[in-house]
């Protein structure tokens, strides 16, 4: 039987033997072309001439909706690994990236929905996927939620899917880690000093004093540090210019990076008296010329000094002078005593932002929030202060100022029956004063 055209634009239907056996069949001619340039035909297959006119029907709706996809069995780790390997391949992803972006994908690789042909991925799937990955932190969360987001995008460019889970923020958000976020740590005033006082005592002979001072008086990155290059410093301007940072091959071997961490990494510090004693001091006292032309090189074993090395001596360095928590710390803490001096000191926000080359204000806000609240609290005791001082205190707040607050009355209750559950001695001696 020959084929039976419907009408423009409406397909064809037609009998075709195949196997022996006669089937309907319709074909239509879609609006894309093959990668000959050949408009593509779409063939459908049926036992009635009714289910095959329906089927036809619904492939036109679906043409002219644009939710048309042709059949396809690409699974989704395939996409997100084109991905990842076509950032590296046009140089898009530095080495160390590229290493960290692997890592991502093999925690994608851990759920089952990475397997999954991406036309048969479900909302139960993704919801399934999303509620997997909480046990990650919320920086590794937000690597991976960044990746499955992209590889959704990349698999509607491809026509393989029309519609990303992830476009829905109210149902597919990304999820929250059921850890605790580790909260930034600086030393206290008094830790600092105590820091200091071990570090430039010279019988102590503190291996990469220098570096360690560096990072907590100017608030670089320790693979900043260790990248500058001599030129970078320039002692007569007083600026120093943060343009590299190391990195990691893929070999995993410490490199010089063409880049800093971040585009808003790269910056120029303003040196002041003490950044400036510390560089002058190395630059006169210790460095040696090196193939590299950086400031601090291994010039015993001709390889660069990595922040790893570094941070083992500082955690050993608070272990044994029972520093801050001892062992238990990182080297990284350096920067954030210097941000946090800064904060306390009344450096405003956007300023810090730059001297951190962090990527938006909003990262300095969020990483030191903390600190921010406390500065505020005191900013607020200091204008109360100051009011109560000229006489500026509103009438009701002067007769009630001497009242204590109920917050720190129950505080005082509670430590009270804390002793009188330890039958504390202090306890009868304060009873003793009040009778």
């Amino acid at each position: 039987m020959g084929k039976k055209s419907r009408g423009n634009g409406e397909g064809t239907i037609y009998k075709r033997e195949i196997h022996g056996k006669t089937k309907w069949c319709a074909e239509y001619t879609l609006q894309y072309c093959d990668r000959n340039g050949k408009r593509k035909k779409k063939t459908i297959f049926g036992d009635t001439r009714q289910e095959v006119k329906e089927k036809l029907e619904q492939l036109i709706i679906e043409l002219g909706t644009n939710t048309y996809v042709d059949k396809n069995s690409t699974k989704f780790i395939d996409i997100a690994t084109s991905i990842v390997d076509d950032g590296y391949r046009l140089n898009k992803l530095s080495d160390s990236s590229y290493k960290r972006k692997k890592e991502t994908l093999k925690q994608i690789q851990k759920h089952y929905m990475a397997e999954m042909e991406l036309q048969k991925i479900t909302e139960y799937d993704v919801k399934d996927f999303l509620s997997y990955i909480t046990k990650y932190s919320n920086s590794v969360i937000g690597k991976i939620y960044g990746l499955v987001n992209n590889t959704f995008k990349r698999a509607i460019r491809k026509n393989i899917i029309k519609y990303n889970f992830l476009d829905d923020k109210l149902e597919f958000f990304k999820p929250t880690s059921s850890r605790k976020d580790k909260k930034v740590r600086a030393f206290t005033v008094d830790e600092q000093k105590k820091f200091l006082d071990i570090v430039l005592n010279v019988n102590n002979k503190v291996k990469y004093k220098h570096q360690l001072l560096l990072s907590m008086y100017s608030g670089m990155r320790m693979g900043e540090i260790n990248a500058l290059d001599v030129d970078d410093v320039d002692f007569d301007n007083n600026i120093i210019h943060v343009r590299r940072t190391l990195t990691k091959s893929k070999d995993d071997k410490t490199i010089m990076g063409d880049k800093t961490k971040t585009n808003h990494g790269e910056r120029d510090i303003v040196m002041d008296e003490q950044v400036r004693y510390i560089l002058k001091d190395y630059m006169d006292n210790y460095y040696k010329e090196n193939k590299e032309h950086v400031i601090f090189y291994n010039d015993k074993k001709d390889t660069f000094w990595t922040a790893s090395q570094i941070n083992m001596v500082f955690k050993r360095l608070c272990e044994k002078y029972d520093i801050g928590i001892g062992y238990d710390v990182n080297q990284h803490m350096l920067r954030h005593t210097f941000a946090t001096r800064c904060i306390e000191s009344g450096m405003p926000a956007n300023v810090l932002q730059k001297i951190m080359g962090h990527h938006d204000l909003r990262t300095t806000l969020e990483v030191y929030c903390d600190v921010f609240a406390n500065y505020e609290k005191q900013h607020s005791v200091q204008t109360y202060d100051y009011l109560k001082e000229n006489g500026l205190l509103l009438k009701d707040v002067k007769q009630k100022e001497n009242t204590m607050p109920k917050e720190e009355l129950q505080k005082i209750i509670n430590k009270l029956n804390d002793m009188y559950e330890k039958q504390d001695d202090k306890l009868i001696k304060i009873l003793k004063m009040v009778a």
